[in-house]
C-alpha cells in the first residue's frame, strides 16, 4: 500500500554524488567514495543547512554500475551518515521489474527514500515521449517504484525538451503522478524555461500535502527565495562547491543579502554558467570540476559517456580559480589527463576478451 506521507522531513539539500574511479581504471574506487562522503557528512555546516545524500544519482553513473556495485555505494552512504540525514538512492532498470529490483535492493540496504529516474529504452517512454498527451506513462511507472518499497519518492523530471516546459516534465504529468501517488515527497526542478518553473513551484505549493520543491538549476535563484518556492535542493554542484554554497545559504538565513549576493557572483555563477552552458556535456563537466576538486581521481566516465575534451577541462580548471576554490596542481592536471588513453584501452580490451 502506498503510504500518505505530508511532511517537510524531506525539505532538505541533497548532495547528488559522483562516483570516483580507482586512478588507473574505470573500477569504482570504494575508499575513494567513503571519503567523497564523508566530506559531506563529517561537515557540521552541511549538516546544519539541512544537507542530505542521493547515492546512485544520474551524476554517479547509475546507467553503467552493476546492481553489487549499486549496493556497495548505498551501504557506504548509510553507513557514514549522521543520525537524522536522509539517505535515498537511485533507482534504474531497462525493463520495469529491473526499475523495481533496483528500488527494492535499495529499500532493503535501508535507504529513506528512492530517487526516481526516468524510464528508459524505447522511443515511447524516452526521446519521443510527450508528456502532455501521455501522463499516465509517468504515472504508472513512478506507482509500480511506490507500491513496491512504500518509500518516500523524489522525482527526477527529465523529458524531451519543449518550449513550454524546457527539459523537464509537462504539467498535465507533474498533476497525474503528484495527486495520484502520495508518497511523492519532492520533485526536482530542472525546467529550463522560468515561467515554467514558477508554473510547476507554484503548483506543488497549492497542494493539500506538502511536496518539496527542490531547485537545481541556478537562474531565478534568489527570486524563488524570496518568493517562499525553495524547500531544498538535488544538485550535482555540491561535488565540486559545496563550500560557497553552503555560506551563500547561511548568508540568506541570516538576512546578509550583500554576502549572498558576494558569494552567489564571484564564487557560484561563473561555474555554474560554463557548466549549463551546454546541457549536452552537463555530467561530464561534473565530473571534472568534481576532479579538480581532488573528490576523485581522474574524470573520466565509463562508455558510452565520452571523455572530457581539454579545453572543457582548461576552462573549469581557470573558473575555479576565479571562484577562489582549492584545485588540484597542475603537475596531477596533466598527469591525470595523460592516463585517458591507458584507462579506455583496459575498456576496449576488456569488452573484447
Amino acid at each position: 500500500m502506498i503510504p500518505y506521507i505530508n511532511s517537510h522531513e524531506y525539505d532538505r539539500f541533497y548532495a547528488a554524488l559522483v562516483l570516483p574511479y580507482q586512478a588507473d581504471s574505470l573500477a569504482v574506487d570504494l575508499d575513494d567514495y567513503r571519503k567523497l562522503v564523508r566530506y559531506f557528512t563529517q561537515d557540521e555546516k552541511f549538516i546544519a543547512t539541512r544537507g542530505a545524500l542521493i547515492a546512485n544519482p544520474e551524476a554517479g553513473e547509475i546507467f553503467y554500475m552493476t546492481p553489487e556495485e549499486r549496493a556497495a555505494t548505498i551501504k557506504i552512504a548509510l553507513e557514514e551518515r549522521p543520525a537524522g540525514m536522509p539517505v535515498f538512492a537511485g533507482a534504474y532498470g531497462v525493463r520495469m521489474e529491473d526499475v523495481i529490483a533496483s528500488a527494492v535492493q535499495a529499500k532493503t540496504l535501508g535507504a529513506d527514500g528512492i530517487f526516481v529516474l526516468p524510464p528508459t529504452g524505447t522511443a515511447e517512454v524516452s526521446i519521443s515521449i510527450n508528456g502532455s498527451r501521455n501522463p499516465e506513462i509517468w504515472t504508472d511507472y513512478v506507482r509500480a517504484i511506490a507500491e513496491a518499497t512504500e518509500l518516500p519518492l523524489i522525482i527526477h523530471p527529465a523529458h524531451p525538451y519543449t518550449q513550454q516546459w524546457g527539459g523537464a516534465l509537462p504539467i498535465e504529468t507533474v498533476q497525474s503522478v503528484v495527486e495520484s501517488i502520495p508518497s511523492v515527497v519532492g520533485w526536482k526542478m530542472i525546467y529550463g524555461v522560468e515561467h515554467a518553473h514558477f508554473h510547476v513551484a507554484r503548483y506543488l505549493r497549492s497542494l493539500p500535502r506538502h511536496v518539496a520543491v527542490l531547485n537545481e538549476t541556478h537562474f531565478g535563484l534568489h527570486t524563488c527565495l524570496m518568493c517562499d518556492l525553495v524547500d531544498g535542493a538535488v544538485q550535482g554542484y555540491y561535488n565540486y562547491g559545496k563550500e560557497p554554497a553552503i555560506e551563500h545559504a547561511l548568508a540568506w538565513q541570516r538576512g546578509d543579502l550583500a554576502a549572498a549576493k558576494r558569494i552567489y557572483t564571484e564564487q557560484i555563477v561563473p561555474v555554474r554558467e560554463y557548466l549549463y552552458s551546454d546541457s549536452s556535456r552537463l555530467h561530464i563537466r561534473y565530473k571534472i570540476a568534481a576532479w579538480l576538486r581532488g573528490r576523485c581521481s581522474h574524470p573520466f566516465m565509463r562508455p558510452p559517456m565520452p571523455p572530457p575534451r581539454r579545453e572543457e577541462a582548461e576552462t573549469m580548471y581557470g573558473l575555479l580559480q576565479q571562484s577562489r576554490l582549492s584545485i588540484i596542481s597542475r603537475e596531477a592536471f596533466e598527469a591525470d589527463l595523460a592516463r585517458q588513453e591507458a584507462i579506455l584501452k583496459k575498456v576496449r580490451h576488456a569488452v573484447l576478451v
